[in-house]
């Protein structure tokens, strides 16, 4: 760590210099752009005796040096957009998404389960179709962009969003007898008062980083820490919640996570610049963003990705044959929302076209339920045969363990992976990923207990290791996603990358779900719970196969210009291999800049997308996330 002194020189910082931080004419810290007093000197003696007067003791100093730096980074932030916004933010993605989403994640199990009754089959259908809000992002952002709601993109939008919201809430926590149906619909709605004010909030982040780009990566450290706070307290108290309260009291507890944004977006605190009225026709704005070169193609993949989500949620919901169900899931995966994605983001950028189908396939491909939650809960059925039967509240605690363990696979990708390339990475995710998941065997067996180790304790390692195989699979795809899109739409287009992956994931939750009815896997009896396991895991290996044809070459280090490029490389090694040419192809020599230029600009569309390569750099890194 380093800090500056009162002149401008910097200084490394270790425990053993807290107390030179401290100086004898003010006691000041300087902390970024700002400084912070932290206090006067106790007496007129030298730095280190007035500070220790002051503190009492170097520990006490360096514990409060943490405090002193958050308080000169949201100093820093607050004074550069004001503190209205830096709020909305904080209360978007650390309660209402933060809080909001582990509490809907981990009520709605036990919702479909002990107060609805549904088998895990039906409980992860219903739930998958419940979040597909969370896959039709980039639609919001469309809407956002071309339809302002009295002059205005954003805060109405969140406006609305926490007023449904919080309705949804409300509602499940106080209607006694409710169909699933009518729960399903709630559930949706509470997912909408999600999903749609983190497009709206991502997209004005986006905006105040291009003003004061010095800042961008402070702005996504507040977004994406705030986040995590907001998930560790809401799983260190749902459990206690869910014991003490039940389902529907927590769900009432939840609806503080809706309101809390939609006030502040009634009262105007994005501070938007109102469009004048000869900007608020929706006819021509359609009419001009499906005119942009790029922005119809990302616009026309938006809509199919949004269409298809809701027409497979409705037929895994209302579908009755699971063959047929299946079939077609599967079906309208692999040759309509695949084809659609390689075919019109393949106009902007073939490279941006494979790695979106990647990001697509990926979660197709990989059945996944929340089967092993069912088999695991606290009920009467469960405790009498056996199962594990561990209680509401030691699974919220699990839940801060995977919270942190998560923030640490965050570290470990950043310190030991990030100068891998994407396809190492993945392909060893992937492979990690399936040896992982075959250890469910060793414990729906009941094998832990023949050695000694009870379901606790095996719980516990596996929050430890999952997030962060988690993270190492997720980290290079977000980079990726950001570093891939475009100037000019990167804030749509990567809400419509992250619009793609959770789709895909909710098209293995359909296809795990179809997997556990043809299986005969009930609730109570769980029956070839071994054999789904199995085939879940070994189903995990098939994006390995998809690598190399749709990862870019490359590491996070590259930008898109860069692995543009190398894709040239490898297409030229594989012409020349096959006419037998022993020449190394990976000279750099062999695509001066020049040429190079050239022969980007016929990998990308003939519409313009040209222009831009030539005179701008991609994003580096900075997400904006999807939660």
């Amino acid at each position: 760590m380093e800090y500056e002194d009162e002149v401008g020189n910097d200084h490394d910082l270790n425990n053993d210099d807290c107390d030179d931080i401290i100086n004898s004419e003010g006691s000041v810290i300087t902390v970024g752009l700002k400084n912070v007093a932290v206090g006067p000197p106790a007496d007129g003696n030298d730095a280190t005796t007035s500070s220790s007067s002051w503190c009492g003791s170097s520990l006490c100093r360096c514990i409060l040096l943490p405090a002193v730096q958050f308080h000169g980074f949201m100093k820093k932030l607050t004074d550069a957009f004001g503190w209205r916004f830096i709020f909305i933010s904080v209360a978007t993605y650390g309660i209402n998404q933060g809080i909001g989403n582990e509490f809907n994640s981990f009520t709605t199990d036990y919702f479909f389960s002990e107060n609805l009754h549904l088998g895990p089959a039906e409980g992860s259908t219903y739930s998958a179709f419940s979040s597909f809000p969370w896959t039709i992002k980039a639609f919001y952002g469309m809407a956002m962009d071309m339809i302002p709601i009295m002059g205005y993109h954003k805060g109405p939008y969140i406006l609305v969003a926490g007023v449904v919201g919080s309705v949804a809430w409300l509602l499940l926590g106080s209607i006694r007898s409710i169909s699933v149906i009518g729960a399903t619909i709630l559930l949706i709605a509470s997912n909408f008062g999600r999903a749609s004010p983190d497009v709206a909030i991502d997209a004005a982040v986006a905006e105040r980083s291009i003003v004061r780009p010095e800042l961008a990566a402070d702005l996504q450290a507040l977004c994406w820490g705030a986040l995590g706070i907001g998930g560790v307290i809401a799983s260190l108290t749902v459990g206690v919640l869910q014991d003490s309260v039940g389902t529907r009291g927590v769900y009432l507890v939840g609806t503080f996570t809706s309101i809390i944004i939609a006030i502040p977006a009634a009262m105007g605190f994005l501070a938007e610049r109102r469009e004048p009225p000869n900007n608020r026709n929706v006819c021509q704005n359609i009419k001009r963003g499906f005119g942009d070169p790029i922005g119809k193609w990302v616009f026309l993949v938006a809509i199919i990705v949004s269409l298809s989500s809701v027409a497979l949620g409705l037929l895994s919901v209302f579908g009755h044959a699971v063959t047929v169900k299946a079939s077609v899931t599967f079906g309208i995966a692999i040759f309509v929302v695949a084809p659609s994605v390689w075919i019109f983001l393949g106009k902007v950028s073939p490279v941006l076209a494979r790695a979106a189908t990647f990001i697509f396939l990926r979660g197709a491909l990989q059945p996944s339920t929340f089967v092993l939650k069912y088999w695991y809960l606290r009920n009467d059925a469960n405790c009498a045969k056996g199962f594990p039967c561990l209680s509401a509240e030691f699974i919220g605690w699990m839940d801060t363990v995977g919270y942190l363990f998560m923030f640490l696979g965050t570290v470990f990708y950043q310190k030991i992976f990030r100068t891998w390339s994407y396809r190492s990475t993945f392909a060893l995710a992937q492979v990690l990923m399936t040896a992982f998941s075959l250890l469910d065997i060793f414990w729906v067996t009941r094998s832990n207990l023949k050695i000694g180790m009870p379901d606790e304790a095996f719980l516990f390692g596996s929050e430890v290791l999952e997030p962060i195989l988690r993270r190492l699979s997720h980290m290079p795809m977000l980079i990726l996603a950001a570093k891939l899109c475009p100037p000019g739409v990167e804030a749509t287009l990567f809400a419509l990358n992250m619009s793609l992956s959770n789709f895909g994931e909710l098209v293995g939750m359909y296809l795990g779900s179809a997997l556990l009815e043809m299986l005969g896997v009930k609730r109570g009896e769980f029956n070839n719970l071994e054999l789904y396991i199995i085939i879940r895991s070994l189903a995990k290996l098939l994006p390995v196969f998809l690598i190399k044809f749709l990862v870019p070459l490359g590491s996070p280090d590259a930008d898109a210009i860069d692995m543009s490029r190398m894709k040239q490389v490898e297409n030229k090694d594989i012409e020349e291999s096959t006419e037998s040419i022993d020449k190394d192809v990976g000279e750099e020599e062999e695509f001066p800049d020049n040429d190079f230029k050239g022969e980007v600009v016929s990998m990308v569309s003939k519409d313009g997308y040209d222009r831009i390569l030539h005179r701008a750099s991609f994003a580096e890194g900075d997400v904006g996330g999807i939660r």
